[in-house]
């Protein structure tokens, strides 16, 4: 079966959005900045499906953004994304959150980055190849003193981590980084462009709803009061 309309779902970041895609077109999109209990995002849902002309019953399958991210949006998105997929029986697409970044960007090697709080970011690499893009750092947790090695070339840093930590990134590689493009987040256009160029290619059909996971890379959401000097 030739998977062709997508409904994409991606709350990790405070820029909540939906979006249903057919093929490579955007036929509706909608974002929300406002942090909105799981019933408003529902009815933004079914905002898009009304504008994208599309239907519960056109959908051939979901993606979601699967983080790294915040805990409560990645877990609400997987949660919405299962329970869709099992109704309808179609494939469930995780997709990360950080890879999605790749797509802001001209190609080239990029590092992504999201601000996790407590002093951390959301760190992964990716480099160019001819099939889209080959992952060099897994996601992973960072710290600012405990920031990976870089392989030589010249690197650009995306997303929020990006902005917030510029500075120390150019000192941590100071041959490699050229700098950061501002202004990029996580998008469910994006979460769906990922999702259908992976399965055009062959390297994913999906999983079952049961299967998907989100990525947390963390474990805990908060400092203790000793961590935060009190």
């Amino acid at each position: 079966m030739t998977t062709t309309t997508f409904l994409a779902l991606e709350f990790s970041t405070p820029l909540a959005s939906v979006a249903v895609c057919h093929q490579n077109h955007v036929l509706a999109s909608l974002e929300d900045s406002q942090p909105s209990p799981s019933e408003r995002l529902w009815q933004q849902l079914h905002e898009v499906l009304h504008h994208s002309g599309k239907s519960l019953a056109n959908l051939d399958a979901i993606a979601f953004g699967a983080g790294p991210g915040g805990f409560t949006g990645v877990r609400l998105a997987c949660g919405i994304a299962q329970g869709l997929a099992l109704s309808l029986k179609i494939p469930l697409f995780p997709v990360s959150t950080l890879e999605c970044l790749t797509l802001t960007v001209p190609p080239s090697r990029v590092v992504t980055l999201l601000d996790a709080r407590m002093n951390q970011v959301y760190l992964a690499a990716y480099d160019t190849t001819a099939d889209g893009w080959s992952c060099v750092l897994e996601p992973r947790l960072c710290g600012p003193h405990d920031l990976p090695d870089l392989p030589s070339g010249d690197w650009i840093g995306v997303g929020s981590g990006a902005e917030l930590w510029h500075e120390l990134l150019r000192q941590r590689w100071p041959h490699q980084w050229q700098g950061v493009i501002p202004g990029q987040v996580p998008h469910a256009t994006q979460i769906a462009q990922l999702a259908r160029l992976r399965l055009e290619n062959g390297s994913d059909q999906g999983v079952e709803a049961r299967q998907a996971q989100p990525l947390y890379l963390r474990q805990r959401v908060a400092l203790t009061r000793a961590e935060r000097g009190k």
